[in-house]
């Protein structure tokens, strides 16, 4: 099961740094899920390539879970350098 996610963001920048900080973390499940995250301008792609559609759904789950915890960071730190 393959399936992409692109997630637009303000700047090519903030994009890079949600890129970044999601490479950190790893599949817990990385026989049956794997997970590509790269930039295009100021989108956030993300492909899976799961071994069925429930480790599809639990691993974009986890991954928008871990997204709103970044963009939160984001806008309440960006700009404070």
């Amino acid at each position: 099961m393959r399936q992409t996610l692109t997630i637009p963001f303000p700047t090519p920048r903030l994009a890079t740094i949600a890129q970044s900080v999601l490479n950190v973390d790893k599949e817990l499940r990385s026989d049956q899920v794997k997970r590509v995250i790269s930039t295009n301008d100021a989108n956030l792609v993300v492909q899976f390539n799961c071994s069925s559609v429930k480790m599809l759904r639990v691993s974009v789950n986890s991954l928008l879970e871990m997204l709103i915890m970044v963009t939160k960071t984001i806008d309440a730190f960006d700009g404070m350098e």
